[in-house]
């Protein structure tokens, strides 16, 4: 294999495959300490990502008409392309053959469903004539468990399925075949309506969560649009950290906010009495829901709702508010960080620990003063989920000031 992607330098998805992988750690830790000042005052370590070349368990890549230097006349019809997008230019398309950084023998996958798509003369959805029928192309892959699904979104219109899953079956055999259909004009991997036209309704991943000489070893279902950390084994690295940490502590009852499918539940279920998760996307809680079935937990409770709102009626509760002291609390927000109510009501409750998980560290600092009026932060550390970009899982531990 070549040192470098084919698309290496055009394709906004990495940006550091010239750098060695024990250099680029070294960055991102001195980009935290840079940022974390004199609010940490020391270096930051960051566990590498058991995997650094095909380690994300899910791509979505776009098909968009094809982008041209110079406007091609009135009327010309623009070929389709299939990949992502340009670094720095959103409205340019990078065909792509391959990524270095997606499930293996995408190639394949990506090749066969081009040439499907040229035989049938189908054309990419346009957002700015709201023409054409072919959306996204999303692919996900058990990496431990080797199952594989292939969501086709498109616009309204008819596809012919049975062309389609045999373009997608000998070349890149899926356990799962969906097509979605996308009525916005937004190029984002949702779908109004989906159908299953191949395969099962779901595939499954494993975790196998590091907990000293042994593993907790948890399965979860993964329908189309379901929410799971895109880096299987870095997640286990991650969520290894989480658990440690909830041992350490030792609380009766955990609050895992923003919590997804359940991940991070489900992690720590057999530390604590009872694991409160909240998350508002319902589809991430009905997985949810689902995952503790299969694992056979029976003591968390997911509850689809704003964080900030659910907080608000917790505090209502005088027996979470008197239990305060014997809970702790995973806080693991999306990038645009805690909404400030949820903040606010977090510190009110006031669980003894605090765990903050942050994909965007420029966030968490901006929260961080709000946090430090009731809370000392005891350690930071940092997982790389995301070799070859900039970036970075930081985890802060906090306790309650007495």
């Amino acid at each position: 294999m070549d040192e470098h992607c084919t698309h290496f330098g055009d394709c906004g998805g990495c940006k550091f495959q010239d750098v060695p992988y024990p250099e680029q750690l070294a960055r991102k830790s001195a980009v935290l300490e840079d940022l974390l000042g004199e609010l940490w005052g020391r270096p930051v370590p960051v566990d590498p990502s058991p995997e650094v070349w095909h380690y994300r368990n899910k791509v979505d890549l776009s098909f968009s008409p094809k982008w041209y230097a110079y406007p091609p006349p009135p009327g010309f019809e623009r070929e389709p392309v299939l990949g992502f997008k340009t670094r720095g230019r959103w409205y340019k398309p990078t065909e792509i053959i391959e990524c270095r950084i997606g499930p293996p023998d995408l190639s394949a996958l990506l090749g066969s469903v081009r040439a499907w798509m040229e035989r049938n003369k189908l054309r990419a959805f346009d957002s700015r004539t709201h023409q054409g029928f072919l959306r996204i192309l999303l692919v996900r892959h058990g990496k431990r468990t080797g199952q594989r699904m292939v969501v086709l979104i498109t616009a309204d219109g008819t596809l012919d399925r049975g062309s389609f899953v045999e373009a997608v079956q000998t070349a890149w055999h899926a356990d799962s075949i969906y097509h979605g259909v996308f009525h916005g004009l937004a190029d984002v991997a949702a779908a109004d309506e989906s159908e299953l036209i191949e395969g099962a309704p779901a595939i499954e991943e494993e975790l196998r969560i590091p907990d000293g000489k042994k593993e907790r070893v948890l399965r979860f279902r993964l329908s189309p649009f379901s929410f799971f950390q895109t880096n299987t084994r870095g997640a286990e690295r991650l969520y290894g950290k989480v658990r440690g940490w909830v041992k350490r502590a030792g609380p009766r009852r955990l609050y895992d906010l923003y919590g997804g499918a359940g991940g991070i539940a489900m992690t720590c279920a057999d530390l604590v009495e009872h694991v409160w998760s909240v998350e508002n996307v319902e589809s991430a809680t009905i997985d949810g829901r689902q995952n503790l079935s299969i694992n056979g937990v029976a003591n968390v409770t997911f509850a689809t709702a704003k964080v900030e709102a659910w907080l608000k009626e917790l505090l209502l509760a005088k027996e979470h508010v008197a239990a305060a002291g014997e809970s702790a609390a995973v806080v693991d927000p999306p990038r645009a960080g805690m909404h400030r109510k949820a903040t606010w009501r977090l510190v009110e409750l006031g669980p003894r620990w605090l765990l903050y998980i942050s994909c965007n560290p420029g966030q968490f600092v901006r929260e961080l003063p709000a946090l430090q009026e009731a809370y000392d932060l005891r350690d930071i550390s940092a997982v790389d989920l995301f070799p070859h970009t900039d970036h970075v899982e930081l985890v802060a531990e906090f306790v309650r000031k007495s």
